[in-house]
């Protein structure tokens, strides 16, 4: 026990030994970058400039930027469905930096409980918080995604409708599409379609165009819907407008369904505090009646 209470305490101080280098190298120079962190999704945000210099000093010997691999592109397409693709690079680096700015806060207070108590459940404390507020920033950000996918998904039958009505009405898709998109400046949906636009009009081609719009969506319905606009803009609008209409009955039959299925979830998240309530009126009301009839007999 004593070697691995030396070990610790070994670890503990090159660990704070870096945390306060990094402190003193890097605490004013991060403070702008940071202030656009949303702090209910970025638990102590004021501390991420340690795990921001700590990747500024890697890539700088390793001489490359850690967005390169194949994973940190494909997080930052996920960063990208909830921050903006503009964004994403950024916010990837604010959430490695996260996790290596809370473990390097934790961790050492980890080893030196383990010292302090001569227990490893003092490392296992230690470990554990920082292993909190990492999920913690993490589930955040997934709670974003879902959250803007199930907009995306409510939407997605209104925007197939208009859609739809304008063709039949007569207008161009290109133009039904933009003005669909021109409608609504609240909605997620409708601003990917105004990127999609943008990407349009820079060169980029239809069907990657559409590709990467249903990418930025991230909902099955939205890749078979590009595919049918795809052939409507080559092959012309008219059988389009019988595919489009049948997709949005499809649509708004799911929407039915999902809010259906939105209504019995909150049920049951209802019921265990229906249950709670009614036993604690059982305990109001039934234990001193009980007790009353007790104490009546025993008289």
């Amino acid at each position: 026990m004593y070697f691995i209470m030396l070990l610790c305490a070994v670890i503990s101080s090159v660990l704070v030994l870096v945390w306060l280098l990094l402190f003193l190298r890097y605490r004013n120079k991060y403070d702008s970058l940071l202030d656009i962190a949303d702090g209910k999704i970025f638990t102590l945000k004021d501390l991420y400039f340690i795990g921001l210099g700590a990747i500024e000093f890697y890539e700088r010997v390793q001489k490359k930027k850690i967005t390169t691999s194949p994973k940190a592109l494909e997080e930052m397409k996920l960063l990208g469905e909830v921050f903006g693709r503009n964004n994403a690079e950024l916010y990837y680096y604010i959430v490695k930096a996260a996790t290596i700015s809370l473990t390097l806060t934790f961790l050492p207070i980890g080893l030196m409980l383990t010292c302090l108590m001569k227990s490893v459940l003092g490392l296992i404390l230690g470990c554990g918080i920082a292993f909190i507020f990492t999920r913690t920033v993490q589930n955040g950000i997934n709670h974003r995604i879902e959250a803007e996918k199930d907009a995306i998904r409510s939407e997605f039958p209104k925007m197939v409708s208009k859609l739809t009505l304008l063709v039949n009405a007569g207008m161009l898709l290109t133009y039904a599409w933009q003005e669909v998109a021109e409608s609504n400046y609240e909605e997620k949906l409708y601003e990917e379609m105004r990127t999609t636009s943008k990407d349009l009009s820079e060169g980029m081609t239809i069907e990657a165009a559409m590709e990467s719009f249903a990418d930025r969506c991230g909902i099955k319905e939205m890749r078979k819907f590009s595919s049918i606009y795809v052939q409507a803009v080559k092959g012309g609008s008219g059988e389009a407008v019988a595919s489009m209409k049948q997709m949005s009955d499809e649509a708004w039959a799911q929407k039915k369904q999902l809010t259906l299925q939105k209504g019995e979830a909150a049920s049951q998240k209802l019921l265990i505090p229906n249950m709670l309530m009614f036993l604690g009126i059982l305990a109001v009301v039934v234990i001193p009646m009980i007790s009353s009839m007790i104490g009546s007999f025993g008289a």
